[in-house]
């Protein structure tokens, strides 16, 4: 158990699973089938993943100065919403 946790709180860990999930939430965006009518909508699912992505990065190296543990909560908390942001968007422009 303790090299889980060991393995969980190093940052280059962190940072490539919220690259992951940036680069997962952002191929889910792009798949939707916008409409002609949308103009600068459609770049919304193209801009906010890695925004997102770089802020939750930065929060998590802000975390990291205050404490060394349990930082991996920022990066789980980043990844789900960069998931939900993806499906959401998906979902909704597709229906």
């Amino acid at each position: 158990m303790n090299k889980i946790s060991e393995l969980i709180n190093k940052p280059k860990i962190n940072v490539i699973g919220l690259l992951i999930g940036m680069l997962i939430s952002w191929i889910i965006g792009m798949s939707t089938d916008l409409p002609q009518s949308s103009g600068h909508g459609g770049f919304i699912p193209l801009v906010y993943p890695p925004i997102i992505a770089l802020f939750f990065i930065g929060i998590f190296y802000i975390s990291r100065i205050f404490s060394k543990k349990y930082n991996w909560i920022v990066s789980l908390f980043g990844i789900i919403y960069l998931l939900y942001f993806g499906i959401d968007f998906y979902l909704i422009e597709n229906i």
